[in-house]
C-alpha cells in the first residue's frame, strides 16, 4: 500500500475541523469587551459650577451638547468600563448610579438611579459615532447629564 494514501473519510474531516476551529475563534471575538466612557455632567447657565472640584467640559463635548439649553457644562465624574455581552455593570457617579447591559450588538439597556430611586430606563444604540445623553432638571435652573459613548 502507498504511504501517501489518505482515506476519503480522513480527507473530509480536515475542512470540518478547520470550520470548527474558525467558529470558536469568531465566538471569542464576538465575546470581546466593549469599552464605554460614562460621564456625569452638570449643565448650568451660570458662570461656574457650585462645586469647585468640577472641571470644565472639553469644548468638543460641550458643542455636542448644544441641543440642550445650558451655556456651561462641567464634568462631575467620569468612568471607563468594559462590558461583555454576558452581563450588566453598575457604575456610581456621585449621587447617581448607572446600570448598563449590552443587549445585542451595539444596543444597550441603561437604568439610571438617583439617590437610590430608579429614575429612568432606556434601550438605545451606542457606537463611537452615536453617543447617548440622558438628562434631567435640577434645582436653580441647572441639569445633570449622563453621557455614554463607546471608546
Amino acid at each position: 500500500m502507498n504511504k501517501f494514501f489518505i482515506s476519503p473519510i480522513r480527507l473530509a474531516t480536515w475542512p470540518a475541523l478547520f470550520v470548527l476551529i474558525s467558529s470558536v475563534g469568531l465566538a471569542n471575538v464576538a465575546a470581546a469587551d466593549t469599552k464605554l466612557e460614562v460621564q456625569l455632567i452638570w449643565g448650568t447657565n451660570g458662570e461656574s459650577s457650585p462645586d469647585k472640584n468640577h472641571k470644565v467640559l472639553d469644548p468638543a463635548l460641550s458643542k455636542k451638547l448644544g441641543m440642550f439649553k445650558w451655556k456651561k457644562y462641567f464634568t462631575v465624574n467620569r468612568e471607563e468600563i468594559s462590558l461583555t455581552s454576558h452581563g450588566a455593570q453598575k457604575i456610581r457617579l456621585g449621587q447617581c448610579e448607572v446600570a448598563i447591559k449590552q443587549i445585542e450588538g451595539s444596543r444597550y439597556e441603561i437604568n439610571v438611579f438617583g439617590k437610590g430611586k430608579h429614575v429612568r430606563k432606556i434601550t438605545e444604540k451606542i457606537t463611537k459615532e452615536d453617543s447617548l445623553a440622558i438628562a434631567g432638571d435640577d434645582k436653580n435652573d441647572c441639569a445633570w447629564i449622563i453621557l455614554i459613548r463607546e471608546i
